[in-house]
């Protein structure tokens, strides 16, 4: 079986096709020069996923995103972002019609596609997983240790990978950015950050790219988000997105690329659910290794969410879990047991 997803084909004419072998061929989205040759590739086997209009987005998508794509402006004056997410709340956020749920799954499946694509090409051993809550301002000192453990993981050659939107995720994303320069440059950051601590000050986005502009050609680092949460934009700071519909396999993707470790920042629900879901999954060794897995802040995880004992207990996986207060000891224990 063969599957082609979101060529264009119109440059190969009736003799070309003629001669290929297409049977057990599936097209996705692609493109022919006319519904002739459309005709003449089912009548010889072949199936064909036609291309869907008036989507706004494509589900046979071949490539991660960009934090600009997805800020793009549309002719309605909202961004790509915003329309793809008021389509999805329009359609039917969690019951969409069978058609809608349809393109959903095959967009999904692409962005896993693209995913795969981009950490075959940069190296998917090397991806360490950071965690943690979207509402974080970015003046909490937990948000500063939080860019410090990831500027030290990926000075040391690692790839950080969050769930790509605000707070601790936006943190994690910025430490990869800015990991090519000196300490001083990430203290200039947090400076400019600084004078729109949160979401709703006036200048919040454009504070991201004044750092941006000042500290350009900054490290690579992944995004995985999701419309599920809402209308919370991707950080500027990520330079590839998959962005999901189905929150589940964004979840559980987030946990699977990690392969190097997770570090686990102060977070709430949403990263407790994900402490469980890499905790289960090394249990059973289901992706085919165990999740080394450092909590970062003993505070939250000894006191206010006694979670850590209660994983050393359930686990049994002592010797890949570490909690620590220390940006350098947590990136120091993934690098000990990650790295070659």
């Amino acid at each position: 079986m063969t599957v082609i997803k979101g060529v264009d084909l119109s440059r190969f004419d009736a003799g070309y096709w003629r001669s290929a072998a297409i049977d057990h061929t599936y097209f996705l989205g692609c493109r022919f020069s006319g519904p002739e040759i459309e005709a003449m590739l089912q009548q010889r086997g072949a199936v064909i996923f036609p291309r869907l209009a008036g989507l706004p987005y494509d589900p046979y998508r071949t490539s991660l995103y960009t934090p600009d794509e997805l800020a793009t402006r549309e002719p309605s004056g909202i961004s790509m972002d915003e329309t793809i997410y008021c389509d999805y709340i329009a359609k039917g956020r969690l019951s969409p019609g069978i058609i809608e749920a349809l393109t959903r799954r095959i967009y999904d499946d692409s962005m896993d596609d693209a995913l795969r694509r981009y950490l075959d090409r940069v190296g998917g051993d090397k991806v360490v997983g950071i965690m943690g809550a979207r509402e974080t301002s970015r003046s909490d000192p937990w948000y500063r240790r939080t860019a410090e453990t990831a500027r030290l993981l990926a000075k040391a050659g690692k790839l950080v990978v969050s769930g790509g939107g605000l707070g601790m995720m936006e943190a994690a994303n910025l430490g990869a950015y800015m990991s090519p320069y000196d300490d001083s440059a990430l203290d200039q950051a947090l400076r400019i950050l600084g004078e729109t601590p949160e979401r709703e000050a006036p200048g919040w986005r454009e504070r991201s790219m004044e750092v941006k502009s000042k500290f350009p050609g900054g490290a690579d680092s992944l995004g995985l988000a999701s419309w599920f949460y809402g209308l919370e934009p991707t950080n500027q700071f990520a330079s590839h997105i998959a962005k999901y519909f189905d929150n589940g396999t964004r979840e559980w993707n987030l946990i699977h690329v990690s392969k190097s470790g997770i570090v686990f920042a102060p977070g709430s629900a949403g990263t407790r659910e994900e402490i469980f879901i890499g905790a289960e999954q090394s249990h059973h060794a289901t992706p085919g290794f165990r999740n080394v897995m450092v909590f970062l802040g003993k505070q939250q995880y000894e006191v206010y969410a006694p979670i850590f004992s209660v994983l050393r207990e359930f686990a049994n996986a002592q010797d890949v879990l570490f909690i620590t207060d220390s940006p350098s000891q947590a990136a120091g224990f993934i690098l000990k047991r990650t790295s070659p």
